[in-house]
């Protein structure tokens, strides 16, 4: 039975921990501003990672760091002003 609370503890522990990650990352991608959240802010990809655990912090990797991603926009697009050459 000990064994069960054991597990059970580790579970929860291992959950705010990844969802204490994606949120700081999720803070930091928003105001750095180098890229945007997709879908929702960084508080609702936390509480998502609590419930959803490692599988939802990998789907939140995949669509903000991995290579599967389009690669980073800049966060102001400098163009070239026609007007001053």
């Amino acid at each position: 039975m000990i064994a069960i609370y054991i597990y059970w503890f580790a579970i929860i522990v291992v959950h705010i921990c990844f969802a204490v990650a994606v949120f700081r990352d999720a803070e930091n991608l928003e105001q750095t501003q180098t890229r945007k959240l997709w879908f929702v802010n960084s508080g609702i990809w936390a509480l998502a990672t609590l419930v959803g655990g490692i599988f939802t912090a990998g789907i939140y990797w995949v669509i903000h760091h991995s290579t599967l991603r389009s690669p980073a926009e800049p966060a102001t697009a400098t163009k070239a002003d026609p007007t001053t050459t």
